[in-house]
């Protein structure tokens, strides 16, 4: 137990007057003088000493949890009973009844190339992105641009295309005849007859956009071989069997003939160059010692006869031979104009037609037969039309 110290405190204020008052002079006063002055003393004391005693009070009991480090330490409002203003609730944007997303060009994006009146079918892949179901009565309807040989409107689908769902549209249509770029808009419409557009165009239309060239000349070669053939001895004999050339062991001239079907190159082809070459050859004698330079012309016969052998002299000759050797020079071999322009005239007939001579002689007297006998061909270089 734990003495209050203000106890001792008084108890020792008292001693120290009951031992002051055996110093007091007590001759003069009486007992009971004597023990008025001691209660007075010790009142006043007590009450000295209560003076300086605070008065009691409630302490509030202190709160000694550890705070929670986890939680704010500004002050929190307290909660107020006062009714808030109700915030609104964003509501979501009407969806449109009709709206379209273009999704794709499935054929023909934009830029194809095309030949002037090529035909094509473009394909769009379109979207429902609206609220409302499309049916046989929607279209689709060109809306300004090159039309494109297009029909003013298609119909969109055969069904039903749902909210949601994709479809995919076609339309025929036909290049322009000049070169340049050409472009078509559409738009779709509801039976109602209203056009309604595409939410991710700025303009609301979709399109075919074309670009159109003339073609790239195209070059092709090919070689013919002879069709058939014939050869005349001036007076004497006109045969089918052969196209031998040079002259006779009678001295006789002889002049050959040769027909080539063009009709594999494509009527209006331009002919850029042509060569006549043999397949294979023989000769008898020495017909170029003997009678000089081979040539050919162009010799439109059709059918043989004793009016087609020329007589020496002849000028007009489209290539020309003048050794053996020179019928392995491919140079040698090449057609000028004059055989150039002979073949592309034949194209329309299908048959070019040469005659091959030695124009400096009809035989050389010597009664020995000097003859090239060859099989020919052309080889011809063009662009089809």
């Amino acid at each position: 137990m734990r003495i209050n110290n203000k106890l001792i405190l008084i108890f020792l204020l008292l001693l120290s007057l009951v031992i002051s008052s055996c110093n007091m002079p007590q001759g003069d006063l009486s007992p009971a003088e004597k023990t008025a002055i001691i209660n007075t003393s010790v009142a006043e004391t007590v009450a000295a000493g209560l003076e300086g005693s605070p008065q009691p009070s409630y302490t509030e009991s202190v709160d000694t949890t550890t705070p929670d480090p986890n939680l704010e330490t500004t002050d929190t409002p307290e909660p107020s009973n006062t009714p808030q203003p109700d915030t609104p609730t964003p509501s979501n944007t009407p969806i449109p009844c009709n709206i379209a997303k273009f999704l794709s060009d499935v054929t023909i994006p934009d830029g194809t190339i095309f030949e002037p009146g090529e035909t094509f079918t473009k394909t769009w892949r379109l979207k429902n992105v609206g609220s409302c179901a499309w049916t046989t009565g929607y279209d689709i309807v060109f809306s300004g641009g090159d039309a494109m040989d297009a029909p003013a409107s298609v119909q969109l689908t055969t069904g039903t295309v749902n909210p949601g769902q994709n479809v995919d549209i076609s339309v025929d249509m036909t290049a322009p005849a000049s070169e340049g770029t050409y472009r078509g808009n559409w738009k779709l419409r509801e039976p109602g007859d209203e056009l309604f557009g595409i939410e991710n165009s700025s303009s609301g239309f979709f399109w075919v956009e074309i670009e159109v060239e003339e073609p790239a000349p195209t070059q092709k070669t090919v070689t013919i071989l002879l069709a058939s053939r014939g050869q005349i001895e001036d007076g004497i004999e006109v045969r089918t069997n052969a196209n031998n050339a040079g002259d006779t062991s009678n001295s006789v001239g002889l002049q050959g003939f040769v027909t080539f079907n063009v009709s594999g190159i494509p009527n209006g082809s331009t002919i850029i160059s042509a060569k006549l070459a043999p397949v294979s050859f023989d000769t008898l004698g020495d017909p170029f010692g003997s009678l000089g330079c081979l040539r050919a012309y162009v010799h439109n016969y059709g059918i043989l006869s004793f009016i087609d052998f020329k007589p020496a002299g002849a000028v007009g000759a489209i290539v020309k031979f003048c050794s053996e050797a020179e019928l392995n020079i491919s140079s040698k071999q090449t057609m000028n104009t004059a055989g150039i322009s002979g073949i592309q005239d034949a194209l329309a007939g299908n048959k070019f037609q040469i005659r091959l001579q030695y124009p400096d002689m009809h035989s050389d007297g010597n009664i020995v037969a000097d003859v090239f006998r060859p099989t020919l061909k052309i080889i011809v270089t063009y662009e089809e039309p």
